[in-house]
C-alpha cells in the first residue's frame, strides 16, 4: 500500500511539474486564450487528483504536493488576470479551486476526528462496564469469603458439639454398664444367701 502512495505521489509530482513547465512556456497572441484554457483544464485535473487522495485519506502525505500545487495555481491566476484578450477570468474560480481542496481537507479531518471521538465513547463505555463487573466480582469474592467463613465457624461449632455428644455417650455408657454391673453383683449376692 505504501509503494501504491509512493506512486501516487509521484505520478501527482510529475503532473504538477508538466503544470509547471506548460505555465513557463511563452505564447504570444491569438493562442493565448487556447493556451490558458489548457492550463486550466491541466489544473482542474490535478485538483481532481488531489481530491481523490484527500478522500482516501492521504492528506497528510500530499500536504507538499498541495503547496506546490497552489503556487503553480497562482502564476495561472496571475497570467489570467494580466491577459487582457480575456473576456471572463478564471481567477476566481481558481481560489475557489484552492478554498474547495483546503475545505475537502478540513471537512475529511473533522470526520476522521469525529469518527476517533465516537470509537473513544465507546472504548470509554467498554471500560466503565468492565469497571462495573470487576466491582461486582470483587463484592462477591467477598460475600463469597464471609460465607465461607461462616460455614468454617459453623462446621468448627458442630464438630464441637458431635465431639461433646460423643463424649457424653461415652460417658452414660459407662454409667450403664457399672449400674449394670452393681445390679448383677446385688443379685448374685441375693442368690447366695
Amino acid at each position: 500500500m505504501y509503494q501504491d502512495n509512493q506512486d501516487e505521489d509521484d505520478k501527482l509530482k510529475n503532473d504538477i511539474e508538466k503544470f509547471r513547465n506548460l505555465l513557463d512556456e511563452e505564447v504570444e497572441g491569438n493562442h493565448k486564450s487556447e493556451y490558458l484554457s489548457k492550463c486550466q483544464q491541466m489544473s482542474e485535473n490535478i485538483k481532481k487528483e488531489i481530491q481523490k487522495r484527500i478522500k482516501k485519506g492521504d492528506e497528510n502525505q500530499i500536504m507538499k504536493l498541495m503547496k506546490y500545487y497552489s503556487q503553480q495555481n497562482k502564476r495561472l491566476q496571475e497570467m489570467e488576470y494580466n491577459n487582457v484578450d480575456e473576456d471572463t477570468s478564471l481567477l476566481h474560480d481558481d481560489h475557489q479551486v484552492e478554498v474547495q481542496l483546503f475545505q475537502d481537507n478540513v471537512t475529511q479531518r473533522k470526520q476522521r476526528l469525529q469518527n476517533v471521538h465516537k470509537s473513544m465513547e465507546t472504548v470509554k463505555n467498554i471500560y466503565e462496564k468492565i469497571h462495573e463487573v470487576a466491582t461486582q466480582q470483587v463484592d462477591q469474592m467477598f460475600t463469597i469469603e464471609e460465607n465461607y467463613t461462616y460455614a468454617e465457624n459453623k462446621t468448627e461449632k458442630a464438630s464441637q458439639e458431635l465431639i461433646k455428644a460423643q463424649q457424653s455417650l461415652k460417658t452414660k455408657i459407662g454409667y450403664r454398664i457399672v449400674i449394670i454391673c452393681i445390679l448383677i453383683v446385688i443379685v448374685g449376692l441375693m442368690f447366695i444367701k
